[in-house]
């Protein structure tokens, strides 16, 4: 980017040499004056915008960062609801097992009340 200013600074001077055959002197001294300030100007700006580019570099930085940081906690997050969904499941069958086993016991108890009331 500052190579083109140099390059339009060159231009620009020797368009100025070019007008000097043409021109007085005090006329070529207020264009180059003009020329000294739009490149002063311009170099501000070139400034300026290599200052904004590095904000811009260490902002996307610490974004990068802070996504790696959610994608491990995201990884983290997913391996417990994997776990949580396993420990459900296996309770569901215990809890399945269990009803087995308490209807059982019920029909034992009702088959052993219905012959103790026989007798």
């Amino acid at each position: 980017m500052f190579g083109k200013v140099l390059k339009v600074g060159a231009v620009l001077g020797i368009s100025a040499a070019v007008l000097t055959g043409c021109a007085s002197k005090s006329y070529v001294d207020e264009q180059d004056a003009k020329i000294l300030e739009k490149l002063q100007t311009l170099e501000g700006k070139v400034n300026g915008l290599e200052k904004g580019d590095a904000d811009i570099k260490a902002k996307l930085g610490d974004l990068e960062g802070k996504v790696s940081s959610m994608e491990q906690e995201h990884a983290s997050m997913k391996s417990q609801i994997q776990e949580n969904s396993s420990a459900i499941q296996n309770l569901s069958q215990r809890v399945d097992a269990l009803e087995g086993k308490l209807d059982r016991i019920s029909s034992n108890i009702e088959r052993v009340m219905r012959k103790s009331l026989s007798k």
